[in-house]
């Protein structure tokens, strides 16, 4: 659950309308928001400002011949050029022009502006007001636009709507950042206003490799990488760039390990990667001469996360559909031999939506072991969570086997 305020019983108030010599209304109908956002200085009349589209749209658009061709290279254009500032917003701070003049502003100025240059280059497209998820979501049933903080661009491709943020260096056509995936957005055209489903079917995954040796004295040492894509990475690269070193001590904190060279970067396709190198002294237990260890070494499930007792009363919401690959190469010293090798395992739905397997083979003094575990879709309803329950305890006991090697 991202945000558990979305299911708490509330009252709030909210300003319907005001009557000094002229009523206005404020709380009446998404077709009258939108009006008035269009009539709005800080957001409408910034759209009419097509002269600094034309000034500062690409040469190359012009030989283009396809509309997603276009499109994403005026996205690209204008997600390169600007930055965020961090501040949300539905309507712009400091406009258009102060924008191109400094190259950096909040999300609806850097969105809206996407919004002006995608029109003029004929594409059909328009603002997509949205909540948040930490904002909250949208009450559909009682419109204000005092329940939207932020703007996303909206372009018609092959009467598809795609969507993009440029306030994301790692975003792209569809695949935005995890905070602006929150059911439901609010198109605002020139000729209406359209209640829109938000829905995000691209996957983030997560790949965690670890290669590793064990050392004559009973140490493992080797090389450790995390990588994530998608909206995962986005979230990673965020959490990052808040505190770089928190986001690192959070490896050893996690781990119990000593990890040493931690390198976090963003990838040319936008994945976020750390690597390191680790050693630890804790991963094997000898018992006679037999060293016992588990081949997932510290990537083994300790937990399941799935453990509520009681009956599951909201939806599970992962943001995203995902991919969890956990790959472990360990070198067995010279002169040992596996006594046993662990059982292998693969689960799955009957609708396929989760599945888990567990994949352990030798390569001569290697053993490679992979789990993967599947989430096909971003969310699901409660009855989905004995099927978590039952495949996340699956997980947690299949990666906590132990090989025993053994003296030739």
């Amino acid at each position: 659950m991202r945000n558990d305020r979305n299911f708490r019983t509330k009252i709030s108030a909210e300003l319907n309308s005001t009557n000094f010599r002229e009523l206005k209304l404020y709380s009446s109908s998404w077709e009258q928001i939108g009006k008035r956002l269009y009539q709005d200085e800080d957001f409408g009349e910034q759209l009419k400002k097509t002269k600094l589209a034309k000034e500062n749209m690409p040469a190359e658009i012009a030989g283009m011949k396809s509309d997603l061709e276009k499109a994403n290279a005026i996205f690209s254009y204008v997600q390169k050029t600007f930055t965020w500032n961090k501040d949300k917003g539905v309507r712009t701070e400091e406009g258009f022009k102060k924008l191109v003049e400094t190259k950096i502003g909040n999300a609806a100025e850097i969105n809206l502006f996407l919004v002006m240059m995608l029109r003029e280059a004929g594409l059909k497209a328009d603002p997509l007001v949205i909540s948040t998820v930490e904002n909250g979501v949208i009450n559909m049933v009682s419109p204000n636009i005092s329940n939207m903080n932020f703007v996303l661009a909206a372009v018609n491709l092959n009467d598809q709507i795609h969507i993009y943020d440029a306030t994301s260096k790692q975003s792209s056509l569809d695949e935005i950042p995890l905070r602006n995936w929150n059911q439901f957005g609010i198109l605002v055209t020139k000729e209406k206003t359209l209640q829109i489903q938000m829905a995000n079917t691209k996957s983030s995954n997560t790949f965690l490799t670890a290669n590793a040796k064990i050392n004559d004295d009973g140490t493992i040492s080797g090389t450790y990488s995390d990588r994530d894509t998608g909206a995962y990475a986005m979230y990673v690269k965020d959490s990052y760039d808040d505190n770089a070193e928190k986001y690192k001590k959070q490896y050893k904190e996690n781990f119990s390990m000593d990890f040493t060279d931690i390198n976090s970067k963003v990838l040319e396709n936008g994945d976020f990667e750390s690597s390191m190198k680790f050693s630890s002294s804790n991963l094997i237990d000898r018992v006679g001469k037999k060293m016992i260890i588990n081949p997932m070494l510290f990537l083994s499930k300790n937990s399941n996360e799935f453990d509520q007792t009681e009956a599951r009363r909201y939806p599970i919401d992962f943001g995203s559909p995902t991919t969890k690959v956990k790959k472990v190469t360990l070198e067995i010293p010279e002169g040992y031999v596996i006594e046993e090798m662990p059982k292998e395992k693969k689960i799955v739905t009957e609708d396929k939506e989760i599945s888990y397997t567990y994949y352990i083979v030798q390569k001569g003094n290697q053993l490679e072991v992979t789990t993967t575990t599947k989430i096909s879709s971003a969310d699901y309803p409660k009855e989905y969570y004995p099927a978590f329950k039952q495949i996340w305890g699956v997980a947690s006991k299949f990666e906590n086997q132990v090989i025993s090697l053994v003296r030739k």
